[in-house]
């Protein structure tokens, strides 16, 4: 008789274990309680939240429960997440653990975006025609990827050793229409990761990736394989992910790219270079419509920010109210090309030719139909705006997503008979879920807040800036150099300092370059130099450095040890209600009579400091410093929720004399 689900988890869990006789496996109890919630919820085929504070194992915590009710089910995992490297962390080294105390069989399979895979089949038919779509460089690229494609395990485009320019990928990646099953064997790469993905137990994938499947396909009885189950790991992202996958954007690359796929004028290459010179005449008037389609479009937008007195008339994201911003110039001169290409299509007696055309002139009207969609607004559940390029570039683009990311995406994903794991280091706020849950529609899903194994009564000290000048005060930025610079010296660098300006950053890290370099320190300034995963691998590398970052180095940087211990956050991370979307967040909730500051802005500033702070202890070794340089935390009645979102830790209470209050240890 098959044991239960429940009583193995509990066992493989248990002091006595396989996982505990795992040479370094530690007994966290948090993680064996995960792992029996996430047992129980997929045995009684119910959804979980799950807040797993660093340090618990929730990849574990979960992914044991999944690959043994996998395989004893005959059911698939599917484990989406946000980042490659958790992606490589689940197989590389979680999933062979699992497997090993679970004694099962069966393989993962990692699933990518189709564009990322080389189509082996596309790639040798471009060849044959490659003189009249490319370029001696374009041709030059071809064959490199072609001798790559002899040694290549997956065909995956991170693989190459080169960037190839985007006109010279695109011809030769998996794309839908010209790849499939039916068109090319099993020697495509595209064909053979979607073969391994159906066969597999366990699937990894990212959410952006799931949310566009989940669009395509999907049933009523199932997400993306038939009789699935799917478990997010850092679930605190999905909310922006689904909503950018559930929306629409529409760029003046794009629909460049699109008509360059026809014809480019520069090279004289393309699909529809070796035919009439009307259809090449299409493509430039074409051309010459979508530059000033799109440059009308910023124009006015720009002139929309003027008057509305944002940010001295100019601001990178515009929102849209109303419908028809422009009249639509562009749509009339798109369709004109795609009906010469239907006619070239069906005149065509090569089928390869006929299938890359259908394909080059679907990406030609998702353009027309995007910018329709745009310019008529007709569903007023979305949010559009306009974002404008920096600098003197020319990308504009047209955006629209859901205000309301939780009516749409709850009834989707919270369905009866199936089975949902949500997880997170940060999902809660003042010690509930409920913020997360009507974020992403989980009405009434049973929630699990774990608590944290490390000792942060022992291991952090909570520094709070007591009379520093409040942010929106002229005296906020003479001031935060020299408090930055204090707390430097107390661990004589090793911090990760975090900003919510890229302004403020830069010109703190202009003044106080010559300081830091003085000390002995070096100092990294993310955009100056270089880029996050660079920055970070020399900060661990140099450990009496500082690195001054701003919104992706509030989340997923793990620099364990003696390299980080100091976390500096320099504002409250309340986000600019300037973004559309957030924007009309906040008008829908006032619509309702609701208080949008404690509904919305508070919540999603809580959770991202919780974020940034949670940088900093990430093994039971570790030691370090929090500080807080945004004197509101103890002068607004609202700062109290931001220190009750920490750990129980010492607090030290600063001011710019030198003076320290000791609150050891801090009630909550």
């Amino acid at each position: 008789m098959t044991p239960d689900l429940k009583d193995s988890v509990r066992s493989i869990f248990s002091p006595s274990g396989t996982l505990a006789r795992r040479e370094g496996f530690e007994l966290r109890p948090q993680q064996g309680k995960m792992a029996s919630a996430v047992a129980s919820a997929l045995t009684e085929r119910r959804h979980l939240i799950v807040e797993a504070p660093t340090g618990v194992g929730k990849t574990l915590g979960y992914l044991v429960p999944a690959v043994l009710y996998a395989v004893r089910a005959g059911q698939k995992a599917v484990i989406s997440t946000h980042t490659k490297n958790l992606q490589e962390q689940l197989l590389q080294k979680d999933f062979p653990i699992a497997r090993s105390v679970t004694g099962t069989e069966g393989a993962v399979a990692i699933l990518k975006g189709r564009r990322n895979y080389l189509c082996t089949t596309r790639m040798e038919h471009t060849i044959g025609v490659a003189p009249s779509l490319f370029d001696e460089e374009g041709l030059e690229q071809l064959m490199r990827i072609r001798e790559w494609s002899l040694h290549t395990r997956d065909g995956d485009a991170e693989g190459l050793d080169f960037t190839p320019r985007p006109d010279v990928w695109d011809a030769v990646c998996s794309e839908q229409g010209v790849c499939s099953s039916g068109i090319c064997g099993s020697h495509c790469f595209f064909q053979r990761a979607k073969q391994r993905a159906r066969e597999a137990p366990v699937v990894i994938l990212n959410h952006a990736l799931f949310f566009s499947l989940m669009g395509i396909g999907g049933g009523e009885e199932y997400y993306l394989f038939p009789d699935d189950f799917v478990i997010f790991d850092e679930a605190h992202t999905l909310e922006g992910v689904a909503g950018a996958g559930m929306g629409l954007k529409i760029s003046h690359r794009q629909a460049i790219l699109a008509l360059h796929k026809f014809y480019h004028p520069g090279t004289k290459k393309g699909l529809l270079s070796r035919r009439k010179k009307r259809n090449a005449s299409l493509c430039t008037r074409a051309e010459t419509a979508a530059d000033e389609f799109f440059a009308l479009v910023g124009r006015t937008a720009r002139a929309l920010a003027t008057e509305s007195g944002r940010e001295g008339g100019f601001r990178h994201d515009v929102r849209i109210r109303n419908p028809h911003l422009v009249a639509d110039a562009l749509g009339d001169h798109l369709a004109a090309l795609e009906g010469a290409v239907r006619a070239e299509e069906e005149d065509a007696d090569d089928m390869f030719r006929k299938q890359e055309l259908g394909a080059a002139r679907g990406a030609v009207q998702s353009v027309r139909t995007g910018v329709a969609t745009f310019l008529e607004q007709l569903d007023r559940e979305l949010t559009y705006w306009v974002e404008l390029p920096p600098g003197g570039t020319k990308n504009v683009t047209l955006c629209a997503a859901p205000s309301d990311i939780g009516q749409v995406l709850g009834p989707r994903l919270f369905r009866e008979g199936s089975s949902v794991i949500m997880t997170s280091a940060t999902l809660s706020v003042n010690g509930s879920l409920e913020y997360f849950k009507n974020r992403v529609g989980a009405g009434d899903t049973e929630g699990l807040i774990l608590d944290s194994p490390f000792d942060h009564a022992r291991q952090m000290t909570l520094s709070i800036a007591a009379d520093i000048a409040e942010p929106e005060t002229d005296g906020y930025i003479t001031e935060l150099p020299g408090w930055i610079m204090r707390s430097i010296e107390r661990t004589h660098g090793k911090a990760l300092v975090l900003f919510t300006s890229t302004a403020t950053m830069r010109s703190t890290a202009s003044a106080l370059a010559d300081e830091i370099s003085k000390r002995g320190l070096t100092l990294m300034v993310q955009g100056i130099d270089g880029q996050r995963h660079q920055l970070l691998e020399e900060f661990k590398r140099d450990i009496h450095s500082v690195l001054f970052g701003l919104d992706s180095f509030w989340m997923g940087v793990d620099v364990p040890g003696e390299a980080l211990e100091h976390v500096i956050i320099t504002r409250l991370p309340f986000a600019f209600p300037n973004h559309p979307l957030i924007e009309a967040r906040l008008e829908g909730i006032a619509a309702r009579g609701g208080n949008a500051f404690m509904e919305y802005t508070l919540p999603e500033a809580i959770l991202k400091f919780k974020q940034g702070a949670g940088r900093l202890i990430r093994t039971r070794e570790d030691k370090g410093i929090v500080t807080i340089l945004d004197a509101r935390i103890v002068r607004k009645s609202y700062g109290r929720a931001f220190i009750s979102s920490l750990p129980r830790c010492p607090v030290e209470i600063m001011t710019s004399e030198g003076d320290v209050e000791y609150m050891e240890p801090f009630e909550r």
